[in-house]
């Protein structure tokens, strides 16, 4: 029986479909159960006599108690919401948040990017690494309609673009950022998508320590790494661990993400900030992790390719629509013995039909690099949009061709 049909890799958002994971664990979250996802917020404290203060809490403890043992479901946590017994929580079941902020607008089409370098340098121990990342980390406080959530973000430019995850800043009507030296100055908005769940903003500065962003793709499995950010609140906190997995499909609020996988804590507040490598680059923005009712799941935290980041944030800067770019063909998932993707079938409307690419043949190289498996595909993809070029090397009859490929619209 051929078998070859088995795990195919189809068009579509990612070209890729999930693989058959078992669904994820019931998420605990402190102090609050919603039974959708939704973005914490702390709310104004209000002036209460000292007793009915303490009679609040004892009740609220009482009730999340009862709620967490009856109501929590299984999902992926995103929230930023740090407690604190002196303040009231809410913990009402709103929808996640994603519109924009209504905070000013800044200027787009500045031309400003995000460069990837490659590996520079000796490779640092953990305390240097700190040292060196800290100065371009900052803390972000958010201000919504029911008080206010708190993330982290990255510092792009010494005069005060700053990088952090859309869910931080959604609904804000007020967002600041307080910088490594205390300083706090009000931020604006120049673009923002929900579902890249990236943000880009603007404070008026100069002189700032812009983070040296590094290439994603020259990660590897078992490879250092450290998140850096506002751990349940507390400012500039480092946890280190390793690359888990790479190219990890996440399901997010009905959208299919491509993560890295980390075991390096991270928590409520670290969303935004930076995940660094031993050189003291970033490779990722973190952005979501999955916690246990039972706390019996530890170290899955994932975080936003670097690769992923630059290709949002370049046309979010320049005022453009993120679109999806996808190469328009389907492949078997399985490499062949002698190397390669065997193509099942290829889209006529695709620019990989137009450049004579068809069923049957055999991709080998991908701008030059031997292809191993869909995840060499999948990566360049992260980078590019519709109408950038892949040069794609094949094989048919045992014969070598070379075409130039532009992604389509997916």
């Amino acid at each position: 029986m051929d078998n070859r049909n088995e795990g195919l890799w189809k068009g579509g958002l990612w070209e890729q479909s999930s693989p058959a994971f078992p669904d994820p664990p019931a998420v605990r979250i402190p102090q609050a159960v919603s039974r959708r996802p939704v973005l914490r917020t702390r709310k104004r404290r209000r002036k209460w006599p000292w007793f009915l203060g303490l009679l609040s809490l004892i009740l609220t403890i009482c009730l999340s108690t009862i709620l967490l043992d009856r109501y929590v479901t299984p999902r992926f946590s995103i929230q930023d919401y740090f407690p604190s017994i002196d303040e009231e929580f809410y913990t009402g079941d709103d929808e996640y948040e994603t519109d924009p902020p209504t905070i000013p607008q800044a200027e787009t089409g500045t031309g400003v990017t995000v460069p990837l370098y490659p590996p520079q340098g000796e490779k640092l121990d953990y305390v240097q690494i700190y040292e060196r990342a800290v100065p371009s980390a900052v803390s972000i406080e958010a201000h919504v309609s029911k008080g206010y959530s708190a993330g982290s973000g990255v510092i792009l430019t010494e005069d005060g673009y700053i990088i952090t995850n859309a869910h931080v800043v959604a609904g804000a009507w007020r967002v600041n950022v307080l910088l490594h030296d205390n300083r706090t100055l009000p931020a604006s908005l120049v673009g923002f998508d929900a579902v890249e769940d990236l943000a880009v903003l603007k404070i008026e500065a100069e002189g700032l320590t812009p983070a040296q962003f590094g290439d994603s793709n020259t990660l590897r499995v078992g490879e250092p790494v450290a998140a850096l950010g506002d751990s349940l609140g507390y400012r500039a906190t480092f946890t280190n661990g390793i690359v888990s997995s790479l190219d990890r499909e996440v399901k997010v609020d009905g959208v299919t993400m491509i993560l890295i996988q980390t075991s390096a804590a991270i928590n409520f507040g670290n969303s935004g900030g930076p995940l660094l490598n031993q050189n003291g680059q970033v490779m990722g923005i973190n952005t979501i992790k999955i916690v246990t009712e039972d706390g019996s799941a530890e170290s899955l935290g994932f975080a936003i390719p670097s690769a992923r980041v630059k290709y949002v944030v370049d046309r979010l800067i320049a005022g453009e629509e993120i679109k999806t770019g996808v190469f328009g063909f389907t492949v078997n998932t399985v490499p062949l013995p002698g190397g390669g993707l065997e193509l099942m079938e290829v889209e006529q409307d695709s620019d990989a039909w137009t450049q004579g690419l068809r069923a049957g043949d055999v991709l080998t190289e991908a701008n030059g690099v031997p292809i191993t498996g869909i995840q060499d595909l999948t990566r360049l993809k992260l980078g590019r949009g519709p109408g950038d070029i892949v040069s794609l090397t094949y094989l048919r009859d045992g014969e070598r061709f070379t075409a130039d490929v532009a992604l389509i619209e997916g």
